[in-house]
């Protein structure tokens, strides 16, 4: 190979590189995530659920009482993340402001019935003023809203999922505006309340 033939391969390289990670800032494809929501707020339908009791509701559909949401994406089995998901949200909510709210989605449309979303809002002791725990109503529903908000599903072999886990910060108009590590549940809220 001639040194030319070098320099060019390490020139595409180098720009392959520069392109995949968001010019050397992103070296996850969550962090990528992060950042591509964070420079360019992501639009997410209108979304339909059913709730722990089993009622009917829209979510993103421009409230003039919530300012935002906080989101995490789970299912009522889920051993570890979940876990950790409804423990701070547990926490947090005795903090959030009247025009704040949290939603726990479930993305296991076949096994999340209202029933067992009611036990593990029972479980976290979910407030359902400030604390929605739900399910899409539709498949179409949840795959729209997986696919806006980059959210990645895959079963694990077992009959669990293995998924990736944030809070997204969601307007009432349907913005995804930030995405944060779970344990950053404090300054989720802080953000949500400055906008």
């Amino acid at each position: 190979m001639t040194a030319g033939a070098v320099v060019t391969l390490l020139a595409v390289a180098f720009a392959a590189t520069f392109h995949i990670t968001l010019g050397f800032r992103a070296f996850t494809t969550e962090d990528a995530r992060r950042i591509r929501v964070a420079e360019a707020p992501v639009p997410v339908s209108s979304l339909s659920v059913v709730d722990s009791a089993g009622a009917s509701r829209q979510l993103w559909n421009g409230d003039p009482q919530v300012r935002a949401w906080l989101v995490t994406f789970i299912y009522t089995d889920c051993p570890k993340v979940c876990v950790a998901a409804g423990s701070e949200f547990q926490q947090l909510q005795a903090s959030i402001s009247d025009d704040v709210r949290l939603a726990s989605l479930s993305f296991d449309r076949a096994r999340d019935s209202s029933q067992a979303l009611a036990a593990y809002a029972k479980r976290f002791r979910a407030d359902p003023e400030r604390w929605l725990v739900a399910v899409p109503d539709s498949d179409t529903a949840l795959t729209s809203l997986l696919r806006e908000t980059g959210v990645i599903v895959i079963g694990d072999g077992m009959g669990g999922y293995a998924h990736n886990a944030a809070i997204h910060v969601i307007t009432s108009s349907g913005r995804l505006v930030a995405l944060f590590d779970l344990e950053q549940y404090r300054e989720a809220l802080a953000y949500a309340r400055a906008l």
